[in-house]
């Protein structure tokens, strides 16, 4: 993240790396995601820090909530693709059985 103050740049590293060790940006323990409703879930507590956080600044949390909806997206659209490709081999099946 560029600062024209070189200041503000160590002000930012040094809050960051003590939240770091304060244990505020721990994340949940690592989990495999399997299914789309795995990262729909991880992706909704995703934001729910993000709205949460009362330090961080107005564009850092539109920042990353903008990249967290682009996520939520691509999410969106390859839920559609399952469920068209679901229906598609349900009328394979079923051409097949007659």
């Amino acid at each position: 993240m560029p600062y024209r103050d070189p200041q503000d740049r160590k002000r930012y590293d040094r809050e960051r790396r003590e939240r770091q060790r304060s244990g505020r940006l721990r994340l949940v323990a690592p989990a495999r995601l399997q299914v789309a409703a795995d990262v729909e879930a991880l992706l909704g507590e995703a934001i729910g820090q993000v709205r949460a956080d009362a330090r961080a600044r107005g564009t850092e949390k539109a920042r990353t909530l903008g990249y967290l909806a682009s996520i939520a997206l691509r999410l969106i659209e390859a839920r559609e693709l399952e469920g068209r490709l679901q229906a598609l081999e349900e009328v394979l099946a079923i051409r097949d059985s007659a």
